[in-house]
Order: C-alpha cells, then structure tokens, then sequence
C-alpha cells in the first residue's frame, strides 16, 4: 500500500466518530504509515501484537492496555478493552500482506464487528 492510499483510507475512517489512530504495520512489524504523524509505536508492542495477531492469542497488549480478541480470522482483527475504557482495536491484513489497524475508542455510534467490516473494506479497496 502507499502513502496515498493509507491517506485516504485514514480520511474515509475519520468520518466515522471515534477513530482514534490508524498504522499500517509490515509483516515483520515495521511501521510503514502512522496517522496522526506525532502518533508513535514502541517495536516491541509492535511485534507483540502482530504476534498474538497470528498466533490467534486470546488478547493483545497495545500501549500498556489488555485487549481481549473477540474475532481473530486469516484477515480480520476485532479486539477490545473490557476493563479500562481504552476502546478498541480493528484491523485488516491488505492485499499486500501488511496489517492495517486502527484503535478505536470506546464510545461510537458504530459496534466493534461493525469498524472491523469497514477496516477490511477500506484495507480491500
């Protein structure tokens, strides 16, 4: 994917309510977009998601927060964050092969399966 086309998936996620990043993370779990630009990944978060990702683990950890995976599929990522409040995570491998992933947060308009439809079709497009 380049640039372009993860800005305009960025542009076409934000007129939902609630989106609150959005990376595109390379199979071996380098970032290649990030939006907001001052948004910024620990690697070794990184890797640890991507890893529970494909290992199909019952959570994900995303800046110090827990994330119970509640879809997990060879495309499709639904996650979110039942104690604290932090939101959600859905996420979509391209056809690429990257990983896009927006955190989502807790109150929208819009249910979890529902961002993980829109991420996949935005990521399909």
């Amino acid at each position: 994917m380049d640039e372009q086309k993860f800005s305009r998936i960025f542009d076409e996620l934000n007129q939902y309510r609630g989106v609150e990043e959005v990376f595109l993370l390379g199979s071996d779990g380098a970032v290649i977009f990030q939006s907001p630009p001052d948004f910024s990944l620990d690697s070794e978060e990184v890797k640890g998601l991507l890893k529970s990702w494909k290992e199909k683990e019952p959570s994900i950890n995303f800046q110090s927060n827990r994330y119970a995976i509640l879809k997990n599929d060879e495309i499709q990522l639904a996650a979110k964050n039942i104690a604290g409040g932090k939101g959600n995570i859905a996420g979509s491998i391209t056809k690429e092969g990257d990983y896009l992933i927006a955190h989502i947060a807790q109150d929208t308009d819009i249910i979890l399966l529902e961002w993980s439809i829109i991420v996949n079709k935005l990521a399909w497009s």
